[in-house]
C-alpha cells in the first residue's frame, strides 16, 4: 500500500497543468505614461490561443514527448479595464479565462488582477515620468482533474482531482518612462512581491489487486476506501498510511509561500495610426520549502523565467484600435500561474511556451 500511496501522489502533478508559466500578467508592458485625462476609460478585449497553427516557431513541435498531440493547446480570452481617476492616479483591473488541453482533459483556470498606479514625478520633454504601482492578482480553478488511466510502478491510477487550487500575490513596482526619440519611448521597471499557493483537497481513484479504491490525501494520513464490491482473492476494505511513513505529504508539497522579484524594459514606437511595443521581463521566485524538497529528491528547481512580449497595433477609428500580440516564456507559466508549480510538477517547467492574442482597445 505504500507504493500505491506514493504512485497516486506522484500523479497529482499531472493535474497541475502538464504543459505550462512571479509577476502579474502583461507586466512586460508596464509604463508610467498612462492616461492623464481625468475620467478617461480604456478597455481591452482579446482572444488568446496557442495551437499547432499559430505556433510559428514550432515550440511545441520540438517537444519529444508531446509533439503532434493537443497537449498544451490553449484558448481563452481576457478583458482589461483602466480609468484615469486624476491626472496622476490610474486604476486598472483584468480578468483572464484560460483553457489548457491535456489529452482528454481541459484545465479551466481563471486569473484576476487589480492595481493602482500613481505618478510621483511628471517630467517634461526627455525627462522621465516616474510612477509607483501597487497591485494584487491571482489564479484559481474549481478543480483540476486527470481522468485518463496511467500506470506508475505497477499501479493503475484511474483519475486524480485537485479541488480548489489557487494562488494570491501582492506586488509593488517602480516604473520610469522617458522619451528617447521623437516617436519612441523607453520604460524601465522593477518590483517585489509575496505569493501564497493553496489547494483545498486532493483525491483520487486507483486500481490495485483487481479492486478500485477512492483515495483522500490528508494533512497527516493518506486514506483509501474500497470504491465498490470486489471479487479478488484478497480484498482490503480500508487502509490508512501515515504521511511520515510514505515519505510524501501531498498537502505540504503542493502548498507554499514565496517572495518574488522582477525587472525589465519596454520600448514603444508610435506614429500616425501605428504603434509597436516590445517588452522584456526577468523574474526570480524564492519559495519557502518546496524547492528544497525538490532538490533533496534529486530534482531541479526552477526559480526564474524570461518573458518576451511583442505587439503591433493599428488605429481603426479615433477611439478604437486592433492589435496582434505574442508572448514567449522560457519556463512556461513559472511565476504567472504559481499554483501550477509544486514539488510534483517542477520537472515540466524547463519547457518554452508561447501565447498569441488578438483583440481591440477602445478609449472613452
Amino acid at each position: 500500500m505504500k507504493k500505491l500511496c506514493y504512485s497516486i501522489a506522484l500523479l497529482v502533478g499531472s493535474t497541475q497543468l502538464a504543459s505550462l508559466a512571479v509577476a502579474a500578467p502583461m507586466d512586460a508592458f508596464l509604463s508610467a505614461n498612462q492616461s492623464s485625462t481625468p475620467g478617461e476609460v480604456q478597455v481591452e478585449a482579446a482572444y488568446d490561443m496557442v495551437n499547432s497553427t499559430v505556433d510559428v516557431f514550432n515550440l511545441r513541435g520540438k517537444d519529444t514527448t508531446y509533439s503532434g498531440t493537443n497537449v498544451g493547446d490553449y484558448h481563452g480570452g481576457h478583458i482589461r479595464v483602466g480609468v484615469a481617476v486624476t491626472s496622476r492616479l490610474w486604476l486598472d483591473a483584468g480578468f483572464w479565462e484560460r483553457r489548457i488541453q491535456y489529452k482528454p482533459d481541459v484545465a479551466k483556470i481563471n486569473t484576476w488582477q487589480l492595481a493602482g498606479q500613481y505618478k510621483i514625478f511628471e517630467g517634461s520633454g526627455y525627462q522621465p515620468n516616474v510612477a509607483i504601482r501597487l497591485g494584487a492578482w491571482g489564479n484559481y480553478a474549481d478543480n483540476l482533474t486527470k481522468s485518463s488511466p496511467t500506470t506508475v510502478n505497477g499501479t493503475t491510477l484511474s483519475s486524480v482531482t485537485a479541488v480548489n487550487p489557487k494562488d494570491v500575490q501582492y506586488q509593488l513596482d517602480l516604473i520610469g518612462t522617458s522619451k528617447i526619440m521623437e516617436h519612441t519611448e523607453l520604460t524601465l521597471f522593477g518590483g517585489v512581491g509575496a505569493s501564497r499557493v493553496t489547494v483545498g483537497s486532493v483525491t483520487g481513484t486507483a486500481s490495485r489487486g483487481g479492486c478500485n479504491y477512492n483515495v483522500a490525501f490528508g494533512p497527516t494520513d493518506t486514506v483509501g476506501t474500497l470504491a465498490q464490491l470486489c471479487n479478488a482473492s484478497v480484498v482490503v476494505d480500508h487502509f490508512s498510511i501515515p504521511n511520515s511513513s510514505s515519505g510524501f505529504n501531498v498537502n505540504n508539497e503542493t502548498q507554499y509561500t514565496a517572495t518574488f522579484y522582477h525587472a525589465g524594459a519596454m520600448l514603444k514606437w508610435h506614429e500616425n495610426d501605428w504603434q509597436v511595443r516590445a517588452g522584456y521581463q526577468f523574474q526570480y521566485i524564492n519559495r519557502n520549502h518546496i524547492d528544497d524538497f525538490i532538490k533533496s529528491q534529486g530534482g531541479v528547481a526552477y526559480h526564474s523565467n524570461h518573458i518576451l512580449i511583442g505587439e503591433v497595433m493599428y488605429k481603426l477609428l479615433p477611439n478604437t484600435s486592433v492589435f496582434l500580440r505574442g508572448q514567449y516564456m522560457t519556463n512556461q507559466f513559472t511565476g504567472e500561474i504559481p499554483f501550477a508549480y509544486n514539488a510534483l510538477t517542477a520537472s515540466r517547467f524547463d519547457k518554452n511556451y508561447g501565447i498569441v492574442s488578438t483583440g481591440l482597445v477602445m478609449t472613452f
